[in-house]
């Protein structure tokens, strides 16, 4: 069914403008996981917008390794489809809304057919938006209230363009257990900054995440972190090219954090990917 949905938008793609089609590849590869090693991961989007709104639908597939450290015998893989929907609406100049749902597929983790919920609003300044989004993330065992605050500055630096973005992500968790792990924590709150700059199609961004999270929403609420793994930081750098219809972009992240029910501390997952956007 979702890859009738996403095949249904691609093929819509071509008889809409304003619309854009992308498709990401990401690398995988872990260090000091209990059962991790590397994996990849497709991510495909649909994005089409309209006169006062704006539509994305996402679908993204992984494939991630494991074996045991030990006796290096390998294990079930982890596989995992996720589908996700957006949608913005303009109220007027200043103000727009925004709902999303996501769900989740997981051949492993106590955390399969979880959905998530999403609604928001931005309000556009003539010196920085403002953005106000809550989610709830509806698992069997547990569910997740996150709210997030989102500062967004553009400026101009003689030719270069950038846009900064710098907030905060505070999410609370009802309920008692992860499968047969018992959560412990119930609070988290970190916070994020991150910047781009645009030199006639030259693109750059760095960005981080600092302060513990755990089944943390991102990207406008399609996508999630729906593992018991619990990060305290994260860095990201992009570079890319804009042309007239196809944008390039790599991408590399950094994270180090602890996998809870296994127990284990220090785990520092590394992606690597490539992205290309078409717009038409």
């Amino acid at each position: 069914m979702k890859k009738i949905i996403l095949m249904t938008a691609f093929l819509s793609s071509y008889l809409f403008a304003n619309s854009e089609i992308s498709t990401n590849y990401i690398y995988k590869n872990y260090t000091n996981s209990k059962t991790k090693t590397k994996g990849k991961t497709f991510d495909y989007r649909f994005l089409h917008n309209f006169e006062n709104s704006q539509i994305i639908i996402n679908f993204e597939d992984s494939l991630t390794k494991r074996e045991n450290e030990i006796t290096k015998v390998k294990l079930t893989s982890l596989e995992v489809e996720k589908l996700s929907f957006k949608y913005l609406y303009d109220l007027n100049e200043n103000y727009s809304v925004k709902t999303s749902f996501l769900n989740i597929e997981d051949n492993l983790a106590p955390t399969d057919d979880g959905k998530v919920y999403g609604i928001g609003i931005i309000n556009k300044n003539s010196f920085f938006d403002i953005k106000i989004d809550t989610y709830l993330s509806d698992y069997e065992d547990f569910n997740v209230n996150q709210y997030d605050l989102t500062f967004i500055k553009k400026f101009k630096i003689k030719e270069i363009n950038f846009q900064a973005s710098l907030g905060s992500k505070y999410t609370n968790i009802n309920g008692e257990k992860y499968g047969n792990y018992i959560l412990k924590d119930k609070e988290f709150l970190s916070t994020f900054f991150n910047i781009n700059g645009n030199y006639k199609g030259f693109i750059a961004g760095f960005g981080f995440i600092k302060g513990d999270r755990l089944f943390t929403v991102f990207d406008d609420g399609l996508k999630v972190e729906h593992h018991a793994l619990r990060q305290n930081e994260t860095y990201s750098l992009n570079l890319g090219k804009k042309f007239k219809h196809i944008d390039i972009i790599a991408r590399y992240i950094y994270s180090k954090g602890d996998e809870l029910p296994e127990n284990r501390d220090d785990v520092k997952s590394k992606f690597t990917s490539i992205a290309l956007n078409y717009k038409f």
